[in-house]
């Protein structure tokens, strides 16, 4: 009886432990709100939109020129598969990204700060929490507005409600667009180590660079209605390149967490150039947790699955055991009858209740015996 108890009671625990892991694994999938950009970008609309990520090593020239030699391909092909924009609606939307670091001067102090230098609709991308003010947007026909992060902002001026203050950048001077609070989810937190930071057009760092600055990251939203068409498209524009093209629409799948399982030990290993963005990373931290989830998650079914599978092994047996014995009794029920039957016929005076059929059966044989013999 104790045994029973123990192995009900592990059994439930592995069961509450299976369903946490499905809840934690759920929850992961959508903590990362860089990598939902088709959900914002496709809206009602009921269309395939996938979202790609191309990430650039440090000898490849990508820079704005190339966006545009880069968005001509992009429309070619669309145009080849019979997908063209609408009045009311462009079929895809990109941004660009850079890092490096800047000088920054405001009303109370100094600070190096880290600078994501961003083109196109960056922010649809990676909606930050604005605190004060608005993005920086491409529609912006100045190119000298800055976001701050929170940080950055108490630093130098002591509050975050600073929209229209003026900061001088490498002795330039910007204007604050406003303030933002960096993700407060755990892989975010994890992979953000820049310290206080803050964003400004990509192009204002080209005018700020002698030769010029090379986009890093790529991300683009665009129509993908067979799955992998979006994908092919990207790989097509860059043939024979080190480039790293990711599609984070389906990256927090099940296929590509056993995917990320049986990789496990060679995603460590870098042979290129290629310096992801802390997005980029906390997006790889979470596909190492969900497959993380995904063994924990077999491991935890496992035990009351094999429980399940031996008890209706026994419930079976003991089913077919029963079952025979029943039948057995039936057609021993049946032979009585027949018996019953034969003997009335006969007019034979016997008391058939207390005898066994196989009795009625040898006396009937003895009678048959005899009167042959006679």
């Amino acid at each position: 009886m104790i045994k029973k108890i123990v192995l009900l009671a592990v059994n439930a625990l592995c069961l509450i432990a299976f369903i946490v892991c499905l809840i934690s694994s759920a929850s992961l999938r959508t903590s990362l709100r860089s990598q939902q950009a088709v959900s914002a970008w496709a809206g009602q609309s009921g269309d395939r939109f996938a979202q790609l990520s191309i990430f650039f090593p440090e000898s490849v020239a990508f820079n704005e020129d190339s966006v545009r030699s880069l968005r001509a391909s992009i429309d070619k092909a669309l145009l080849g598969a019979s997908l063209e924009s609408r009045p009311d609606r462009t079929l895809y939307t990109d941004a660009w990204s850079a890092v490096g670091d800047v000088s920054v001067r405001g009303q109370h102090g100094s600070a190096t700060a880290k600078a994501i230098c961003v083109g196109g609709d960056f922010f649809m991308f990676h909606p930050l929490y604005l605190r004060d003010g608005n993005y920086i947007s491409p529609n912006d026909v100045m190119k000298d507005r800055v976001v701050l992060d929170e940080e950055l902002a108490w630093r130098l001026f002591g509050s975050v409600r600073l929209s229209g203050f003026e900061i001088m950048l490498n002795n330039r001077p910007f204007k604050i667009a406003g303030v933002v609070s960096r993700e407060s989810d755990f892989a975010s937190t994890m992979a953000y180590t820049y310290g206080a930071g803050l964003f400004m057009s990509f192009e204002a760092l080209s005018e700020m660079t002698e030769d010029g600055a090379n986009i890093s990251c790529y991300e683009i939203v665009m129509p993908d209605p067979i799955t992998g068409f979006a994908k092919h498209i990207l790989t097509e524009a860059f043939p024979n390149s080190d480039v790293h093209i990711i599609e984070n629409t389906s990256r927090f799948s099940l296929g590509n967490s056993f995917a990320v399982i049986s990789s496990f030990g060679e995603r460590s290993m870098r042979t290129d150039a290629v310096s992801f963005p802390y997005w980029e990373n906390a997006a790889r931290i979470v596909e190492d947790r969900l497959a993380l989830l995904l063994v924990l998650t077999i491991l935890f079914i496992a035990f009351p699955v094999v429980c399940g599978v031996i008890y209706t092994v026994k419930i079976i047996r003991f089913t077919i055991k029963y079952g025979r014995k029943k039948v057995t009794k039936v057609i021993d029920d049946i032979d009585r009858r027949k018996y019953e039957k034969y003997l009335i016929e006969k007019e034979m005076d016997v008391d058939i209740d207390i005898y066994n059929v196989n009795d009625i059966i040898r006396e009937v044989q003895d009678e048959n015996n005899q009167t042959g013999s006679t």
